[in-house]
């Protein structure tokens, strides 16, 4: 019997790396760990003994002591620079496509189409920059999916948001 494992902490809930964990699936073949985020080739034992002597080597982490009346959001990883330079990027895009609808359609343009241009302002120059950079989840996904949908510059910031230390800002391991 095979016993795949990490060789950081001896988990056994390693596989393949897909591209959510940073691996650009079908170009590398990468196995990500499921427990600390290792990504690399696996240990694999022939034995349960050989697995269990593995372990009883591995040191001991000391686990992490939290001050008293600190959340635990406080504990997070500091902000990448990346996400400050993805905000201001997004927010110099939407206010430069406002300024151009104007100038360009004037009056011209419906009503209801400049409602949609206002409420995507609204959304990428507001909203989503302040959750990215706050780190919130729920930002990190409508990014992801607002980067996949303009092709091919949004696939450069959809690459960096899928970083492993982008993703454990937003508490995406």
């Amino acid at each position: 019997m095979e016993i795949t494992a990490c060789p950081n902490c001896g988990s056994k809930r390693i596989y393949q790396g897909t591209m959510g964990d940073g691996v650009l699936t079908g170009y590398t073949y990468r196995d990500v760990c499921r427990d600390c985020g290792y990504q690399g080739a696996p240990i694999i034992f022939d034995s349960e003994v050989e697995y269990k002597k593995f372990l009883e080597n591995i040191p001991k982490k000391e686990t992490e002591i939290k001050p008293e009346g600190i959340k635990e959001k406080s504990l997070r990883r500091k902000l990448p620079a990346g996400i400050i330079i993805l905000s201001i990027i997004m927010i110099l895009q939407a206010v430069l496509s406002i300024y151009l609808y104007y100038t360009l359609g004037g009056s011209r343009i419906p009503i209801w189409l400049w409602v949609y241009y206002i409420t995507i302002f609204v959304i990428s120059a507001i909203i989503l920059p302040y959750g990215l950079i706050k780190g919130k989840v729920w930002a990190w996904t409508l990014g992801g999916i607002l980067f996949a949908l303009s092709i091919p510059v949004g696939l450069i910031f959809l690459y960096y948001i899928t970083r492993p230390q982008v993703r454990a800002y937003f508490g995406k391991t």
